[in-house]
């Protein structure tokens, strides 16, 4: 089980350093950036979130702002470190989503400390009757927070089902 735990690291190195590399790379292209992959429904863009889920807290003013944004984050980041210490050798699924949670949470931190927003670079869109619906730009540490959320929330719905 010890060798499990060194895999979970990796895991989440794996994951902050995907997340980083990619923010890096958009950041070197040109502010205009945008890539269409799947034309109607997904494009790779430049984008500067300065606040946090739906852009809120955008427009509060930037020291507080992001003092507030890493204050709170970090805590929980802090909580979801203390959850997967608790549960690190355990066969369980939580054992690996936690340290995902984690990277995505960290990768974001870490723009917020160095540059003051985060950088979004995922467009998902959709096109009904000529008119374009899109979802918030988000990266690959939102996908990271978001998918590893979901699948603990269905193993705690599945765990509850199985009693």
């Amino acid at each position: 089980m010890k060798t499990q735990y060194y895999y979970q690291w990796g895991l989440f190195a794996l994951l902050l350093l995907a997340d980083q590399a990619s923010k890096h790379w958009i950041e070197l292209q040109e502010p205009t950036l945008h890539i269409t992959v799947i034309d109607h429904f997904f494009n790779i863009i430049v984008a500067h979130n300065y606040g946090v889920a739906f852009s809120m807290f955008a427009d509060w003013q930037h020291a507080w702002r992001t003092a507030m944004l890493v204050g709170i984050t970090s805590a929980i980041a802090l909580l979801v470190l203390a959850m997967w210490w608790r549960v690190r050798h355990s066969a369980s699924l939580e054992a690996w989503l936690l340290p995902v949670i984690l990277a995505g949470a960290v990768g974001n931190i870490w723009d917020r400390i160095q540059l003051g927003y985060v950088v979004d670079f995922i467009q998902w869109y959709v096109v009904i009757d000529d008119q374009a619906y899109y979802w918030p730009t988000f990266n690959i540490a939102d996908s990271c927070i978001t998918v590893a959320v979901v699948l603990l929330l269905v193993d705690a719905f599945i765990g509850k089902q199985e009693d």
